[in-house]
């Protein structure tokens, strides 16, 4: 993580959920309905994009709206 990353994260950042590998996401609004707001992770360990989870992903990429915080598998083997 860069120096301006966890500076802006000091100041804007808004913490709204781990992930099962202890990935943090933040934005800098409260308002997830709002297109104009940034959302990023810190990542645990080192910088790899494949350990983020679908799901976050998703939310990463405004695919939706709501933050995955009690998400559950559809089946079990997953």
């Amino acid at each position: 993580m860069s120096l301006g990353t966890k500076i802006y994260t000091w100041f804007y950042g808004n913490f709204v959920g781990t992930d099962e590998l202890g990935n943090k996401y933040y934005c800098n609004s409260n308002d997830f309905s709002n297109f104009n707001y940034k959302r990023w992770v810190i990542f645990n360990g080192r910088v790899e994009a494949t350990k983020i989870p679908p799901e976050w992903h998703a939310w990463l990429h405004k695919s939706i709206d709501d933050p995955p915080i009690n998400y559950a598998h559809k089946y079990k083997w997953q």
